[in-house]
């Protein structure tokens, strides 16, 4: 599941879109949710859906639950590097574009 990079990410890394991962922070651009920004704490990828922190919806009986997004209406604005492989990985194909 991929989203859009932002114009200074896309510059950087030599590329459109990237795979969305937790820990990533992304910007909401379409939908009741649009403008919000925050990081993913899930990647459902059965469901093809990401969970983003503080975009949640109130349940009929009060509970706070994840709202499920697209990852298309997703603008990725910050990278989780922590994995050397997701790194090493956006770097090789920067050196190849």
């Amino acid at each position: 599941m991929r989203a859009t990079l932002s114009e200074d990410l896309r510059e950087e890394y030599g590329q459109r879109n990237v795979r969305v991962n937790e820990g990533d922070t992304v910007e909401v651009m379409r939908g009741d949710f649009a403008g919000e920004e925050g990081e993913v704490v899930d990647v459902d990828l059965r469901e093809s859906v990401v969970h983003v922190e503080d975009v949640t919806l109130e349940t009929a009986d009060g509970e706070e639950v994840p709202r499920a997004l697209e990852p298309s209406n997703l603008r990725v604005t910050d990278l989780d590097l922590e994995d050397d492989r997701r790194q090493a990985r956006l770097e090789s194909e920067e050196d190849s574009a």
